[in-house]
């Protein structure tokens, strides 16, 4: 995927829908999994992010309530941008 590369600020979609910014730190050269395909640190709300998180993911709800979420293998999805997806940040 043109211009992704590691340090690109891009969105990653929250599970309750709502985008926070995230910097790219690995890039997957894969094929046939998803076009993009990478690993974020994602910038969140803290709290205010973490009561969306479901009860069945304690880990990622205190990473989440800490500040920065460790994204893994996420996939672009610019059309319906579904949680748990990326998409370049929108123009303002």
């Amino acid at each position: 995927m043109e211009g992704l590369i590691e340090g690109r600020i891009v969105h990653y979609v929250m599970p309750n829908g709502e985008h926070r910014p995230a910097i790219v730190v690995n890039v997957w050269d894969v094929t046939g999994v998803c076009d993009g395909y990478i690993n974020l640190q994602v910038f969140t709300d803290f709290g205010n992010d973490a009561m969306n998180v479901p009860s069945n993911e304690p880990e990622t709800k205190a990473q989440v309530n800490a500040g920065r979420l460790w994204a893994t293998s996420v996939c672009f999805d610019d059309d319906e941008k579904l949680p748990g997806t990326w998409h370049w940040v929108e123009k303002a």
